[in-house]
């Protein structure tokens, strides 16, 4: 079992780049193929650490490519059931067991905010995909997804720092490899945000 999804880990990221490449949209200036890409990377650097059998890697990185395919073609909110469904028509042509593609659609799903992954590669890629969370890279990233929501039309709060602020403390890692790497780099991160609305509220009352 499984060999079927070994099998298309070439064609698997040649399909989905082509996809982000023919349905190209400016607005996505975070959620693009190089996000994509980064998250793949992100999942094999997680998934090294944990010695995953080649069924499990295969699995994972099927579910990283395919996480976001679903944001060229509906609402943010939406988009997780529509990488799925996008996942399921290419993975059934291609003849790879329903089980397998149960696994990957779950770990598709556990990518939705708030997450709630049940199963070790899902963790992992909830993780991969939030990875600049705990790095210096959220410090551009976060502009990158505010301007896009920008250019969606999704209304962009003047509180966007004090939501982001939020949204960073009620985040956690869940795997024991990215909560060593990134949790530190996360408090960092939090440390910034909260300075710059402190100056911000001083600069309201001046």
């Amino acid at each position: 079992m499984g060999s079927n999804i070994i099998l298309l880990s070439k064609q698997i990221p040649a399909y989905v780049s082509a996809i982000f490449k023919e349905h190209i949209k400016p607005a996505f200036v975070y959620h693009n193929l190089e996000h994509t890409s980064r998250v793949v990377e992100r999942a094999v650097e997680i998934a090294a650490y944990y010695h995953l059998s080649e069924t499990d890697r295969s699995i994972l990185l099927a579910a990283a490519w395919f996480h976001d395919m679903g944001q060229l073609f509906t609402t943010p909110e939406n988009h997780e059931r529509q990488s799925v469904i996008m996942m399921e028509d290419f993975l059934v042509g291609h003849d790879v067991e329903q089980s397998i593609i149960e696994n990957i659609s779950g770990c598709i799903r556990a990518t939705k905010i708030p997450h709630q992954p049940n199963t070790l590669l899902q963790e992992i890629l909830c993780d991969a995909d939030t990875y600049n969370l705990g790095t210096e890279e959220f410090l551009i990233t976060d502009e990158q997804l505010k301007e896009e929501w920008r250019l969606l039309g999704i209304g962009v709060s003047a509180e966007w720092n004090k939501i982001t602020l939020e949204f960073l403390k009620r985040h956690c890692f869940f795997t024991t490899y990215c909560k060593s790497k990134l949790q530190k780099g996360k408090q960092v991160n939090i440390d910034i945000l909260s300075k710059r609305i402190e100056s911000e509220n001083n600069h309201k009352t001046l």
